[in-house]
């Protein structure tokens, strides 16, 4: 009897704990929940209205409040697990609340001080050249580019340039606006300077830009950028981390994840560094001497204010290219427009509707307040409903993109909107998968004719009988006329790796190690040089599908170096081991990139401070590898899409390329993507990727299989015309 007591006290006493720490944890996500929209409404007040006088005073109300409850509750919490009283679901509550730096209300409001400094330098940047008078647009790019060159050629007449270069000496005039002169030319902020670099193809004007907008917003963020890192380093610290960059780390929950994106690196190198001697070669044939022959290409040539998206370039490659500017133009498409055409695609997925308030509240245009911080931002404002869009769009593809990438953003929150309030995020890089992965399917051919983006003739005309071919296998199969075994037999291919002809196996093992390349020995005679540029692709290889997959290679892949170096980069500078901070950081860029500067880059210039997430101090690596995922996902939904069930294993069929995978209206697809979003941060990243896709490691498989028919043609066109590769 003794015994039966004691065991129901014990039972009575487990029973009234676990009741209590439900209780407590709902208190917690309750006061979570608050916290947080507050701090959503702080973030977009800030960037709508960051002139409003009340915002500093409201700010610091709320972080007093949330880090004496913060630090409260985190130390209630940890006495209970170190009892082992938590369960499984507690213990990862515990986790999300507590991990991350841990701040002073002192050092809160310091750092909110700087952090107000760094992205004031760049979102308030505005360089001014004198014009002729006339009437410029900004938005005539032609125009300012000739405003530009006339500055150019008036600051090479009236100073004598026996030393030094005279377009640095022009950007330097500029930025310090040594003239006054009542007729401006002025570029605001990086929307304007990127717009001037995808157009121009003047090295010159290129060149000023470039130089311009790191003269502008580096030397300036240098001071306070380090006096912000000192004080997370602290905060880092005191909550058991090494520094800043581990706490960054540890939000990823990927161990040694710097091992993990150097091997993700790896895996794509030999596909990036064709691409970019296949670029380096026809910048050659165009600019001439000033691109090396086997060296780093001048990072202002790549058609971007940063080089990490190329796609500008295409029409240099290409002697016919299919411009979805022009045709967005043609069809006289709003920003609404392209809004509601990208909810369109989630909802033929079954996906949500975006919400009234989501109309009622989002910034789509800067209109008359010029102090709107328009970077796009999508944002949970943590009450029902209310999910936000701050994009001030024009209409052009890359605005089309952001419009998808934002809202799988927003249909990621709404997702998991239903969940405890510290569940309602998600890791990082997953978050940032779900609209690159959607634009996939918006880029394939079917779906462009069905925007009326392509006409049928684009869609069917390149290859017809090939592409005619594709469609009706994508087609019988979809609609579930499988019924012939050998033909599945036929169809069928090891997706594990991706699949070569002998001629690309060669290749590879040619290739294998991408250090090699730099000691490869090719040579282009005179007589090749001088003849007219060759086509990339044989005139029987032109097809709208290959068009599309290079544009989709010159945006995307240039941007996976890229993103590993800003936080590889910044990383090292948390942890105090970089040598110098400007030269390390072209170090990298040389090592990893294969560019370089226009020219010596001391450590007066912080060049790291050009991109918008240095100041923001979001960290970067989380798009490197979505990269990844986006494709290992995209492969998943292709395959619910073409049999018509989320659970399908089958491979996809040889003759239907991942470029012509059609997922739009697939229930199936978007099963799939609702079972991946609605879990929040519930679980693991790793349990969600493999409970959804069968994957629970991130791969670079997928993106080699999504780019082998392009890489082959990299190969074919590389082999035929001796193009240098390596730097």
């Amino acid at each position: 009897m003794v015994i039966i007591n004691a065991f129901l006290l014990l039972l009575i006493s487990k029973t009234c704990l676990s009741q209590n720490l439900d209780q407590l944890f709902r208190k917690i996500n309750e006061e979570t929940g608050n916290f947080s929209s507050i701090a959503a409404h702080l973030a977009w007040e800030s960037s709508v209205n960051p002139g409003n006088p009340e915002l500093p005073v409201r700010a610091a109300t709320y972080q007093k409040n949330r880090i004496k409850w913060q630090d409260r509750t985190c130390s209630e919490l940890a006495t209970l697990y170190s009892r082992q009283s938590l369960d499984s679901i507690q213990r990862r509550q515990y986790y999300l609340l507590c991990r991350g730096p841990k701040y002073t209300y002192d050092e809160t409001r310091h750092t909110s001080a700087l952090y107000e400094d760094l992205i004031s330098i760049y979102s308030d940047a505005e360089i001014c050249i004198p014009s002729d008078g006339a009437n410029i647009s900004i938005n005539n790019p032609t125009q300012v580019e000739a405003a530009i060159l006339d500055y150019l050629s008036n600051v090479k007449q009236f100073f004598n340039f026996e030393h030094g270069d005279p377009i640095l000496f022009a950007a330097k005039i500029a930025v310090n606006r040594y003239f006054d002169n009542r007729n401006m030319l002025c570029l605001k902020g990086e929307e304007d300077f990127d717009k001037m670099m995808a157009f121009s193809r003047n090295g010159e004007v290129l060149k000023w830009l470039w130089l311009s907008w790191r003269e502008k917003v580096g030397p300036p963020m240098k001071k306070p950028y380090r006096s912000l890192v000192a004080i997370e380093n602290r905060a880092a610290r005191r909550n058991g981390y090494s520094d800043i960059g581990a706490s960054w780390r540890d939000e990823l929950e990927i161990p040694q994840l710097r091992k993990v994106c150097h091997r993700l690196h790896k895996e794509v190198k030999t596909l990036y560094s064709l691409l970019h001697g296949v670029v380096r070669f026809y910048l050659r044939r165009f600019y001439g001497e000033a691109v090396p022959e086997r060296g780093p290409i001048p990072a202002h040539l790549l058609g971007n204010l940063w080089s990490q998206n190329w796609e500008p370039l295409a029409d240099l490659l290409l002697p016919q290219t299919i411009d979805l500017d022009e045709s967005i133009k043609k069809m006289n498409w709003t920003v609404m427009h392209m809004a509601r055409r990208a909810e369109d695609f989630y909802q033929s997925l079954g996906l949500p509707a975006m919400t009234e308030t989501f109309w009622r509240e989002s910034v789509f245009a800067r209109e008359n307040n010029s102090d709107t911080r328009c970077h796009g931002t999508a944002a949970d404002m943590f009450q029902d409903g209310d999910f936000r869009l701050l994009y001030c769009s024009g209409t052009s593809k890359e605005d089309f993109y952001v419009l998808h990438h934002e809202l799988g953003h927003i249909q990621y929150y709404m997702a998991y909107e239903n969940q405890p309030a510290l569940f309602r995020q998600a890791n990082t890089a997953l978050h940032e998968t779900i609209g690159d992965t959607i634009m996939y399917g918006v880029l394939t051919p079917q779906h462009l004719n069905r925007l009326g983006l392509i006409n049928d003739s684009l869609l069917y005309t390149y290859n017809s009988n090939e592409n005619n071919h594709i469609d009706k296998e994508f087609n019988n199969i979809k609609n579930g006329n499988k019924q012939d075994d050998e033909k599945k037999q036929r169809f069928k291919r090891d997706t594990s790796k991706a699949k070569h002809t002998k001629e690309l196996d060669n290749v590879l093992q040619e290739f294998k190690d991408p250090e090699l390349f730099e000691d490869q020995k090719h040579e282009i005679n005179e007589e090749d040089a001088s003849k007219d540029t060759p086509k990339l692709f044989e005139d029987k290889d032109v097809t709208t599908d290959t068009i599309i997959l290079l544009k989709q290679a010159l945006n995307k892949i240039p941007q996976i170096p890229f993103s590993l170096i800003m936080d590889e980069y910044r990383w090292k500078y948390f942890e105090g081991s970089l040598k110098g901070d400007n030269e390390e950081f072209w170090r990298m860029a040389l090592e990893w990139q294969g560019i370089a500067p226009p020219g010596f880059r001391g450590e007066e210039y912080f060049d790291v401070g050009a991109k918008f997430h240095v100041p923001d101090n979001t960290p970067y690596v989380r798009y490197f590898l979505s990269s990844f995922l986006q494709h290992q996902l995209f492969e998943k939904l292709c395959k619910a899409s073409v049999f018509g069930r989320r659970s399908a294993e089958e491979p996809v069929p040889e003759t239907i390329s991942l470029t012509r995978c059609d997922i739009y209206g697939s229930k199936a697809a978007g099963k799939i993507l609702k079972d991946f979003m609605s879990r929040g941060h519930s679980q693991h990243w790793s349990e969600i990727l493999e409970e959804t896709t069968g994957e629970d490691y991130i791969s670079a498989e997928a993106l080699n299989r999504y780019y082998e028919p392009l890489y082959n043609l990299l190969v074919k066109f590389v082999r035929a015309h001796n193009v240098p590769i390596g730097w």
